[in-house]
């Protein structure tokens, strides 16, 4: 259960950062539209596909727990055509005692030919049900993106590809 919805996380966050094609005609998510931007967020379609994954259980006890980390390596493509890379890791922190729920925060960055932009969210998944949409701060970045902010939305398609859309400041 921890490895399949911090793989989710992970996915849909490359994924996110994968598939840059600026969309200036879709309407930002809410929170963007209501902070006085005047008008200059981007939107970024991504698509991450996993090239590696590893799950480190710190106290080998094959079950997620507190500080164990779920660490990525994505391609990020637009259009089918690969435009960069992402990595992070995803470290839980707190899990319900059935083990239905875990908490995980995330923190990793896309590098894109113009810069790169730093991405991280604390996330709670239910085995319960597949994970819905879910929204990422983006912090910072370099280059293009250095002064970056706001958020990306996450959709989980699969374990290995995720759909992300970046509601970009800059």
């Amino acid at each position: 259960m921890h490895k399949k919805l911090a793989i989710s996380v992970i996915v849909a966050l490359v994924l996110a950062c994968a598939s840059i094609t600026l969309a200036s005609a879709s309407a930002p998510p809410q929170s963007a539209a209501n902070t006085d931007n005047h008008g200059k967020v981007q939107v970024i379609q991504l698509v991450a596909r996993t090239v590696r994954e590893d799950f480190l259980d710190l106290d080998r006890n094959q079950r997620p727990s507190p500080g164990d980390q779920l660490v990525f390596f994505d391609n990020l493509f637009r259009d089918s055509k690969k435009v960069g890379t992402d990595g992070g890791a995803c470290t839980v922190t707190d899990v319900s005692k059935d083990l239905s729920k875990e908490t995980v925060n995330c923190v990793f960055t896309l590098s894109l030919p113009r810069g790169q932009i730093t991405v991280q969210g604390l996330i709670t998944f239910n085995e319960a049900a597949p994970a819905p949409p879910f929204f990422v701060a983006i912090t910072g970045g370099t280059g293009a993106y250095r002064t970056a902010h706001g958020e990306m939305k996450v959709t989980e398609v699969s374990q290995t590809e995720h759909p992300y859309t970046l509601y970009l400041i800059l």
